[in-house]
């Protein structure tokens, strides 16, 4: 029900603004009326001899023609609407009768009720629009301020929901008529002209202090003095009573200058509303997945990447052309479309791969809507990450290359595949590049990784309780790097066990900017007896969670890992999701979040493991996260402890309707564990709750996560 809210809220928002916009700034303008008019009012009236102004306005105007007539002020002039203004004393026209603002105002009105095209129902249907975007809007709103657009539009809303609820409410009140006094009018009572009216009414009551006279409803005339109101219709001669609230309250003219005021304002507050909601909406579209090509650029570079590696690849494969004198763009395959392809001479392709031979996610959905022919006329040169390890060596890449060919790009050289650390083949693959094309990249702008750094071992602190021998040991570790050394969470720390080992990388869970030098690691020991009975070891977490003596130092290589990096704005609302040693990361991002104190956004976490009393990571820290608010919601559950839900993805299915509400407005979500078991479960829960939550098909539910992918909304560290 509250997605269906959402969406609601969102698109009638969206769809009606620029007829939100007309009619709410037709309304501040009307708010100034009575402000106006109260300013303009004199503060003195002198008694006005009623038959004088009777035989003026016979004198003057022509029989029947005058409908109105206003005082100007204390008593001595008189506008007769369209005929003149007039000293009542001796009857000489000081003006044309006419009243530039009045006229103004009443053509603002007419633009208000029927934007001047007799469409009152259209407002009408606008209105309730409004008002449904209103009620809806009540279904969600941070109980934490964030000092960003969308954190404005929905503090305002929350706030001030019974003010914004005013205007839109009691126009529908009068549309429906709702509220209105029974007005004293005589049925079948012929029109009553404006001398006709005057005499009847002075001769029974006193009309000295008398303001203005006008045609009321069903051809009555409407008497103001300063102290009542009278309708003259037919032979009665009727005081107005009680007080048409729903149009007070409306046009903001219960309280004189203050009441309009206050009108004026509320239309402010709606018109904010109703712009900055908008503008996040269009935000976040001019921010989806295609970039503008940018000018000069010859090259592109696109990267497929899961943990960073490829990514990391492409940007120093930028910088290398940049060095070079060669303007090249570089993202994400996703954030290209086809047709921007052709507009580059070469296209550097650098494509990891995941799970049984795939395709990082974030790519596939790209590679599913390419069409017959749609890169005709492009070039490609790609770069295949992999580990031989695994059956599927260089899956992702061939997969795209494969996709790739058949819709019609070129192959300039053959595919380039990398095992395990990819540095070397990078640079022989790019060196064969330059040669080909005439690039003259100078060999110390060729660095796939960033230099080297010195980390001392300072802490190792066991996690779990090793009550349980099966369970696997998690480990947390503080390195000490160089206070220069730049990093951020969700960046990984690559660490070489031995000489001719393959590397391994673990995700940094701290900040440069908050504790400089400091890095932390949480690292689950890996080792398991085989179907011989014989214990094996994994060679890098044994290195760093038992024979890596403390004190002692050691090489290691900063990874940046922009795609898993937390978001720019601490007040953007954060779900973090993981399992075991996947909570690496989470760690520094709420690090990061405590220091941002104020200004930090909400933020939920859902971590997994076996037993809570066993190996509930770091349970102390999150809790103390939890009670000073940096933490606003925690979910930890436990898969051996008995519990109705076991899982992390149970809750996050359970709970979709508001992680979607989340991710609605503004959101981003963060997954990280293990890819064979949180990321293909993350993933079918994911599926599952916009088919049901949405009501997409599966294929649309797909594509939904992809262009999550792509947007920035989803991010997935996963790893086997």
């Amino acid at each position: 029900m509250k997605s269906i809210l959402i969406q609601l809220h969102r698109w009638l928002g969206v769809l009606l603004f620029p007829l939100f916009a007309m009619i709410i700034l037709s309304g501040a303008l009307l708010a100034l009326k009575p402000i106006l008019g109260s300013l303009q009012a004199p503060d003195v009236l002198e008694p006005v001899p009623v038959e004088q102004l009777i035989e003026l306005v016979e004198q003057v105007a022509p029989a029947g023609k005058l409908r109105s007539l206003q005082r100007l002020d204390e008593g001595e002039h008189w506008r007769l609407t369209g005929v003149g203004d007039y000293r009542l004393a001796d009857g000489e026209r000081i003006g044309a009768g006419e009243d530039p603002v009045a006229a103004l105002f009443k053509t603002v009105k007419s633009f208000h009720k029927g934007l001047l095209l007799g469409l009152g129902w259209v407002v009408e249907y606008a209105t309730w629009g409004m008002l449904a975007i209103i009620l809806a809007g009540l279904f969600f709103g941070w109980a934490r301020f964030s000092h960003t657009l969308l954190g404005w539009h929905h503090v305002l809303g929350l706030w001030l929901f019974p003010l914004v609820l005013l205007l839109p409410a009691t126009a529908l009140l009068m549309s429906l008529h709702i509220g209105q006094p029974r007005l004293p009018l005589q049925p079948g009572a012929p029109a009553v002209s404006l001398v006709e009216g005057l005499e009847r009414a002075a001769q029974e009551h006193d009309l000295s202090t008398l303001i203005s006279a006008q045609p009321f409803k069903r051809g009555s005339l409407l008497l103001r003095t300063d102290s009542q109101q009278l309708v003259v219709s037919g032979d009665q001669i009727t005081p107005m009573t009680g007080t048409y609230w729903p149009k007070a309250l409306h046009e903001g003219t219960w309280g004189g200058w203050f009441s309009g005021l206050v009108n004026l304002l509320l239309a402010g507050v709606l018109f904010t509303l109703s712009l900055t909601g908008f503008l996040s909406w269009f935000r976040r579209q001019k921010g989806a997945r295609s970039r503008k090509v940018q000018e000069g650029a010859e090259l592109l570079i696109v990267h497929a990447s899961q943990t960073g590696t490829a990514q990391g690849l492409a940007e120093a494969t930028r910088s290398a052309l940049n060095a070079a004198g060669i303007a090249a763009d570089c993202g994400a395959i996703g954030a290209f479309s086809p047709a921007q392809w052709r507009h580059y001479s070469q296209v550097l392709v650098l494509a990891s791969t995941t799970g049984e031979g795939e395709l990082p996610q974030g790519a596939r959905s790209w590679v599913r809507n390419l069409g017959s022919g749609s890169l005709e006329g492009s070039h490609f040169n790609l770069l295949a990450l992999g580990d031989r390890r695994y059956e599927h060596f260089c899956g992702g890449g061939k997969v795209l290359r494969q996709a790739l060919l058949e819709a019609g790009a070129v192959e300039a050289e053959p595919v380039a595949e990398a095992d395990g650390d990819p540095s070397a083949v990078w640079r022989g693959w790019l060196a064969r590049l330059a040669d080909r094309f005439g690039w003259s990249l100078k060999q110390n702008a060729m660095s796939a990784c960033e230099p080297a750094v010195t980390a001392r071992l300072e802490q190792r602190t066991r996690l779990d309780s090793a009550e349980d021998p099966n369970l696997p040991a998690s480990f947390s570790l503080l390195l000490r790097v160089p206070d220069e050394t730049l990093f951020a969470p969700g960046d990984l720390i690559q660490f070489q066990p031995a000489p001719g080992e393959t590397p391994r990388r673990y995700s940094i869970g701290s900040d440069s900017e908050v504790t400089p030098g400091s890095i932390r690691l949480t690292v689950s020991w890996v080792h398991y007896r085989d179907a011989a009975g014989v214990e094996q070891f994994g060679q890098a977490s044994t290195q760093l969670c038992r024979d890596w003596p403390l004190g002692s130092a050691r090489e290691v290589r900063v990874i940046r890992h922009g795609g898993f990096h937390p978001p720019a704005d601490p007040a953007t609302p954060l779900i973090m999701v993981a399992t075991g040693c996947g909570i690496a990361p989470f760690m520094g991002f709420l690090e990061q979040r405590a220091a941002a104190e104020d200004t930090a956004g909400p933020a939920w976490l859902l971590c997994g493991n076996r037993h809570r009393s066993q190996d509930y990571l770091y349970q102390e820290k999150l809790e103390d996260y939890q009670q000073s608010g940096v933490l606003t919601r925690l979910d930890a559950l436990f898969s051996r402890d008995g519990e109705a839900q076991r899982y992390v993805t149970e809750r996050l299915l359970e709970q979709g309707d508001e992680v979607l509400q989340w991710l609605d407005r503004g959101g981003q979500l963060y997954i990280c564990g293990r890819a064979s078991t949180l990321g293909r479960s993350s993933e079918e829960a994911l599926l599952a709750l916009l088919q049901q939550q949405r009501g997409l098909s599966a294929d649309a539910a797909r594509e939904q996560l992809e262009r999550w992918s792509a947007d920035g909304v989803l991010h997935r560290d996963l790893f086997d």
